[in-house]
């Protein structure tokens, strides 16, 4: 039974789906609605997020899509996240704090600012030191699926489950307790490490491929991935967290030109699909539109395939839970 502790929260097994909602402080993000330029602002979007019963806030302080130029210093990310960091510490004191990160000394100054969680797209990979800043602060951990180097043969599903096995060992055997772990199947067209601008310095990608491989176009790779989380799930035997919030696979899916903005129907659908798939947690940048999609989904699940009788019994136990 897949449990897991993010910071003050549990996730998995027993527990609700619950919200991580997205704040960045990173103006060259792909969304720009998510973007907030100063304390006061972070302040006001986590209030309506906590309002909406987000469960978690992740804080970006540079970008990671790979298609479009996003590098800044090490110095600049630290001077935006860790004031965010001790100023929402300080404001709500029972708050779950995610740092999106994978930079070993972002994350150890923002779990020393109050930090609970490190939400690393690099799977523990991208930074030699992340494992053991983890394990030092004894904080929890968000992996998401990246290889090293494209692992020809395999379909998206086996890739990313070996992706995410080998980022596990290296958080076990670094010393990261196993209970502070939940894994991240990575929709978002996310290449290889070898691949990436970030770590290659090369332009920023673009084209149909960008897993290496010329069989499963970006899209078709997002969507495979949305449609299998329980299998990822059982069979790396952790709490999974999805992110699909306004990404680019939508807009091929919607089959008509949609920037980010205009997402946000298919961002809920996808999250909704995600949750009946197995989903634990999801990751968005729209916790107030996407909280009662995710209630209704989670419910539902109870029942797919199932008995009747079983269906109103686990419905009722929910309901009441909830009302309680």
């Amino acid at each position: 039974m897949p449990r897991a502790r993010l910071g003050r929260v549990w996730v998995g097994d027993g527990e609700p789906v619950r919200l991580v909602g997205v704040i960045n402080v990173s103006p060259e993000s792909f969304f720009k609605g998510s973007i907030k330029r100063n304390v006061n602002d972070v302040i006001r979007s986590v209030e309506s997020m906590i309002s909406s019963d987000a469960d978690v806030v992740d804080i970006g302080g540079m970008s990671t899509a790979p298609y479009n130029k996003t590098f800044v210093s090490v110095d600049e990310e630290l001077s935006r996240v860790v004031p965010i960091v001790r100023a929402l510490r300080k404001e709500f004191p029972s708050l779950t704090i995610s740092i999106d990160t994978f930079r070993a000394k972002v994350a150890d100054e923002a779990l020393r600012a109050g930090a609970d969680v490190i939400n690393d797209v690099t799977g523990l990979k991208g930074d030699v030191d992340m494992t053991h800043v983890i394990a030092d602060h004894n904080a929890s951990v968000i992996i998401m699926a990246r290889e090293r180097e494209p692992v020809l043969g395999g379909d998206p599903v086996i890739r990313t489950v070996t992706a995410l096995r080998d980022s596990l060992k290296m958080a076990l055997s670094g010393g990261v307790n196993e209970e502070s772990i939940v894994i991240d199947p990575g929709v978002g067209a996310w290449p290889p490490l070898s691949m990436d601008p970030l770590f290659t310095g090369s332009k920023p990608l673009s084209g149909e491929y960008v897993h290496g491989d010329h069989e499963y176009p970006w899209y078709v790779w997002d969507s495979i991935i949305i449609m299998n989380v329980g299998r990822i799930r059982n069979e790396l035997g952790r709490p999974i967290l999805v992110g699909a919030s306004r990404k680019s696979f939508l807009e091929r899916l919607m089959r008509r030109t949609a920037p980010p903005e205009e997402r946000l129907f298919a961002s809920v659908t996808a999250e909704a699909i995600a949750v009946v798939m197995g989903a634990d947690a999801i990751r968005t940048h729209n916790v107030n539109e996407s909280r009662d999609a995710i209630r209704v989904a989670e419910s539902l699940r109870l029942c797919i395939n199932g008995e009747p009788a079983r269906c109103g019994m686990e419905l009722a136990r929910l309901l009441r839970v909830d009302n309680h």
